[in-house]
């Protein structure tokens, strides 16, 4: 039996692509049981996928639903079922209400799906194939796969809605083979796609916004060590390049073994520098084990903790209760001994939150050292608590409808795209004022998220300054300056236009050929943050703008600001950004040098820009990693076909790694621990 399985991407624009091991552990669990009987064949791009059913047509096809490619899902269907309609397709994935009217209603929308299965999905699959392999050849069609109830499945069946939660979901996991180890994510490791891995399922949290905290996933299920261990082995020693090693537990270190992972991941890269960045996402703890991980992994990480947010009513209404903020704050505190920069996300339009409290949230998290701040409009998610007509009514949400940030593109001459819905108001806060976050956060995500200003948002804070005050202070004169204003325009001009009433509204805007074309051209943006940014950094007049807009706004809200200190201090922050250098050609030098004064040298140290024991009388010197400089440089020159917005978009991605920096804070700060040592390329 011939099966395909894919996890659809866009990839019209040149982003990250992950390995979908989602479908691998389906397809080997399915090879495993089956063994020679089925041959399983896995697909991230939509071209290749229909290709591959025009020239050989399975006998099944099983397609992943989520938030970033329902579209493309639909559209392969469509496209299946158009030419192909005795294939039965199976989709699953969690972009689904889980109680029974959502399932229905989803099945009615989309009645090319012949299976939706609810959950984990390597038992359900497998229940399907099952079925199939029972029935004669002539009849394994999907008219037959419909008219059968299964075990975990629903589907519409001569109109009538069919099927039961009666998912199994199997406590050892290790009767899942490793798609790794068995070969099939090495077309993706090929391709330079970046490894998940799973180490174990479940979370006990069950945050309001969240579809991991249900129920029927709550309990943590774990792979053995040594099938994790090999599976890193692994990649870490196959021919393929992995620059990049992505861990996709939903809290890594909420167990105590999880330390002896990380201890091994430490040891390939001592053996091999094979790679440079660990991903993962911290547990939502505070227990000594999480400092042991951290000493391991160093600089390979960064510490992510997920506030979403630090206000204490809010918190009550996502349901965080039972995560010590306070404890997080101490243990982001210790980490920061041994990981890069904290990050953590801030998100806007949770139930409860106000225009301040927001404010106050990404503030708080500035006063607690955190300088990496995600965020963005709260996504309604389908199967989440908030999704709920209850939670809906208690907090009046207003939602809208938008273009998924990047999730469209160009497939067999059509254009597809995601569509989701977003939180636009509540009864805490008004649309106008989600509108005005809008702007601000786009002038907060350059200056701290990218952290080009961090040497100046520190001294401010030293000065008592509110550096949200700053951005919001930009807004306004952003809209006064003669130059810039067209910029700030533009960016609330999108912000309130990409927002439609309904799903049908948005579908008639992308329909037009014309805004299809303008997605697709020199005003194409990814995110949107990005495109403001890209906008600037991309015309020499515009950057100079930026500037004189932000001295302009500190100087109208910090009145007593030694000047001469503020230039000096501005011009640092403006220099270092290689990104912009490298855009406009004037990359000629990987190293500069800055005469400032005593008091500005005095700021730099005790904001730790540069180490307080550096000793270069009245001087900075700050430089970019020439590998670093040169991946930038090969960039812009590999992509003829990209303009300058779509260039800087992609590279500013990196989030802040086209900053030049002072080398010897790094090798002052590595002194400090012994377990840590450096990579070039890290610098």
């Amino acid at each position: 039996m011939r099966i395909y399985l894919a996890d659809l991407a866009h990839d019209y624009f040149k982003m990250a692509q992950f390995t979908p091991t989602n479908i691998g552990f389906i397809g080997a669990h399915a090879k495993a049981h089956f063994k020679d009987d089925v041959e399983v064949e896995l697909f991230k791009s939509p071209d290749k996928l229909l290709n591959r059913v025009d020239e050989v047509q399975p006998d099944i096809i099983g397609l992943s639903n989520y938030i970033w490619n329902t579209g493309l899902t639909a559209f392969a269907t469509k496209y299946i079922k158009k030419n192909y309609p005795h294939i039965p397709v199976v989709v699953g994935g969690p972009n689904i209400r889980i109680d029974e009217k959502g399932i229905e209603l989803y099945l009615r929308r989309n009645p090319n799906v012949d299976k939706y299965i609810m959950l984990a999905g390597e038992t359900a699959f497998n229940n399907i194939l099952e079925h199939t392999f029972n029935q004669l050849e002539e009849n394994r069609t999907a008219e037959n796969l419909r008219h059968t109830i299964i075990d975990g499945c629903f589907s519409i069946n001569d109109g009538k809605f069919e099927g039961n939660m009666n998912y199994t979901i199997l406590d050892d996991l290790d009767e899942i083979p490793s798609p790794f180890l068995n070969g099939m994510m090495d077309q993706f490791l090929e391709q330079e796609f970046l490894p998940i891995i799973e180490t174990n399922r479940g979370c006990p949290f069950s945050c309001t916004f969240c579809v991991w905290g249900i129920s029927a996933l709550s309990k943590i299920r774990k792979f053995s060590m040594e099938r994790i261990k090999a599976e890193l082995d692994y990649i870490v020693y196959s021919k393929h390049k992995v620059p990049v090693i992505v861990f996709g537990d939903a809290n890594f270190g909420i167990l105590q073994r999880d330390v002896e992972i990380a201890q091994h991941v430490r040891k390939l890269y001592e053996e091999t520098k094979s790679f440079s960045r660990v991903q993962l996402y911290w547990a939502k703890i505070s227990k000594p084990h999480i400092l042991d991980i951290g000493k391991a992994l160093g600089h390979l990480t960064q510490t992510y903790v997920a506030f979403q947010s630090l206000d204490p009513e809010v918190l009550t209404n996502i349901k965080r209760r039972n995560i010590r903020t306070d404890e997080l704050v101490k243990l982001i505190e210790q980490l920061q001994q041994f990981t890069d920069a904290a990050q953590t996300d801030i998100l806007v339009g949770l139930p409860g939150e106000t225009y301040e409290s927001h404010l106050r949230s990404l503030d708080t998290a500035l006063d607690l050292g955190i300088n990496l701040i995600h965020g963005g409009e709260i996504r309604m998610l389908p199967g989440s608590e908030m999704d709920t007509e209850e939670s809906r009514e208690k907090f009046e949400f207003k939602t809208k409808f938008r273009l998924f940030e990047g999730g469209y593109g160009v497939y067999r001459n059509q254009f597809v795209y995601e569509l989701e819905e977003g939180i636009r108001g509540s009864k805490d806060m008004t649309e106008e004022e989600m509108l005005k976050l809008r702007a601000l956060r786009a002038f907060f995500y350059g200056s701290v998220t990218l952290g080009e200003h961090l040497p100046l948002v520190s001294y401010l804070r030293s000065r008592g300054v509110r550096f949200t005050r700053v951005c919001e202070k930009m807004v306004e004169e952003g809209l006064k300056h003669p130059f810039f204003k067209s910029n700030v325009e533009w960016l609330l001009d999108i912000s309130r236009n990409e927002w439609h009433a309904s799903e049908e509204d948005a579908e008639k805007y992308i329909a037009n050929t014309e805004n299809q074309k303008a997605l697709l051209n020199d005003s194409m943006f990814v995110k949107l943050n990005t495109g403001f940014l890209a906008r600037i950094y991309m015309n020499n007049e515009q950057y100079n703008a930026y500037y004189e807009v932000l001295k302009k706004a500190i100087m109208k809200i910090d009145i007593t600001i030694n000047e001469s200190v503020l230039d000096e201090l501005i011009n640092i922050c403006k220099e270092r950004n290689y990104l912009v250098k490298c855009l406009q050609g004037i990359n000629d030098t990987t190293q500069i040098n800055f005469n400032v004064s005593d008091e500005t040298l005095d700021i730099l140290k005790s904001s730790n820009f540069i180490n307080k024991f550096c000793n270069d009388k009245n001087g900075v010197s700050l430089e970019i990693n020439k590998t670093t400089a040169e991946f930038c440089e090969k960039f812009v020159e590999d992509n003829p076909e990209m303009n300058n917005m779509q260039l800087s978009q992609m590279l500013l991605l990196q989030a802040g790694r086209f900053l030049m920096k002072p080398k010897k804070h790094f090798q002052t700060q590595l002194s400090k621990d012994n377990l840590i040592s450096l990579p070039q390329e890290a610098q």
